[in-house]
């Protein structure tokens, strides 16, 4: 009997030893503070991840729209709104290509887009630039008459 209290006894102890030390566990956890150097890291995964995702998501340039699936921008391909954007986008960069191309018969230095993609997509960060070099411009359209 008295060896069954002395068990009783060291197992009650024992509990009361792993519930101390888990609280103390815990309360070393919770006071934990990130070093400065880890913490940049963080910004760092969080950059990466936000690019991952830039590099998944598609834009049409013509018409300033994000489309996160395949199936969206085929529809939008195929939209009367889109074909009518590229028309004018066409149009603008053909008169600009004349210019350019007047320029470039004195310079010959061959022709074509080097950054071209053969699939006609372009990444988030070429989209940035494509803004910015034609930030301001505005896309003129014409009626058609009844002729």
């Amino acid at each position: 009997m008295k060896r069954s209290v002395e068990m009783e006894k060291k197992r009650e102890e024992e509990r009361v030893k792993k519930a101390e030390m888990a609280r103390l566990k815990a309360e070393r956890a919770r006071a934990y503070e990130e070093p400065e150097w880890a913490k940049v890291a963080d910004d760092v995964a969080e950059e990466e991840e936000e690019e991952g995702v830039r590099k998944n998501e598609l834009y049409c340039v013509a018409c300033g729209k994000k489309f996160k699936s395949d199936k969206q921008w085929k529809n939008h391909e195929q939209s009367k709104k889109h074909k009518d954007k590229v028309a004018e986008l066409r149009e603008a960069f053909g008169e600009e290509d004349q210019d350019d191309d007047d320029e470039d018969d004195n310079n010959d230095n061959g022709g074509g887009d080097a950054d071209a993609d053969a699939d006609g997509f372009v990444s988030a960060d070429e989209v940035e630039k494509l803004k910015e070099q034609f930030e301001g411009v505005e896309i003129q359209t014409e009626e058609k008459g009844d002729e």
